[in-house]
């Protein structure tokens, strides 16, 4: 389906967003290129690399060896007035493996990475200057990280109020959307901690989850994610097995449906 007009929304979910690579490798495999994409937080960074090299199996090779001491190193505790995390050593994670010094002059295919302006308090669509800005403003999850620097404000994650950004494709008039949202399901916390972390973490999600519900449109096909996993894991990237099996269950049991709606 190449020159076809798609675009492709990756939404917001952390250590989820590894659901999302085996349905793009099975798009790939079906040879269904995407026109533009458009993400939000862990979108964002699966939504750069793709737009940079029209596949992510090479991203998938390079983060499934590592383990939960490479994730660690990641870690940079912050003061607590301030944030959890300084968010400096992820920055830099980042850029060495994947995004190196690219800018959106440099993708493939046209890439919006949706962030959320804190002191305008309103979602913003990025699409120019250096990729790794963009992603770091996308990806500061209140109070776990400091609303990041940005375009003369301060950012913060998407998620706060747009986990699935599919507005900037619906206002570009793509004949057919395809999302990816990870917050598709609400499922009972099987742990209640009072501990500062997974209530960040829990609280935070429990709002995306709200705001990922929208309004249908005909040319929109959402891919609704089941995750059974607790939002306090969601920042376990090294267990990213179940993730991972979640997307191949998904095109496993339903992939035919979307490919016959493309061809629809």
């Amino acid at each position: 389906m190449k020159n076809s007009s798609v675009g492709l929304v990756l939404g917001s979910g952390a250590a989820r967003g590894f659901a999302m690579l085996p349905i793009l490798s099975r798009f790939k495999e079906e040879n269904i290129h995407f026109s533009a994409v458009s993400g939000a937080s862990i979108g964002s960074v699966i939504g750069s690399y793709y737009a940079l090299h029209g596949e992510t199996d090479s991203l998938f090779e390079k983060v499934k060896g590592k383990n939960a001491g490479d994730y660690l190193k990641m870690v940079d505790p912050n003061l607590p007035h301030k944030s959890l995390i300084k968010g400096k050593s992820i920055k830099k994670f980042l850029t060495s493996l994947f995004l190196e010094d690219k800018t959106f002059n440099d993708t493939r295919i046209p890439l919006t990475i949706c962030a959320v302006d804190f002191r305008a308090k309103k979602p913003v669509y990025i699409n120019e200057g250096k990729l790794i800005d963009a992603v770091m403003a996308s990806i500061s999850i209140p109070g776990i990280f400091a609303p990041y620097p940005y375009l003369s404000s301060t950012f913060i994650d998407e998620g706060a109020l747009d986990p699935v950004p599919v507005r900037p494709l619906l206002e570009k008039k793509y004949k057919k959307i395809i999302g990816i949202n990870l917050m598709g399901t609400k499922h009972p916390h099987k742990h209640t901690s009072r501990d500062l972390f997974p209530t960040l973490l829990s609280t935070f999600y429990m709002m995306m989850e709200q705001l990922a519900v929208r309004e249908s449109d005909k040319r929109l096909y959402m891919i609704d994610l089941n995750f059974e996993p607790d939002p306090i894991n969601i920042l376990s990237f090294f267990n990213w097995q179940d993730y991972y099996g979640v997307g191949a269950s998904w095109v496993r049991k339903d992939f035919d449906r979307v490919l016959s709606w493309l061809k629809s």
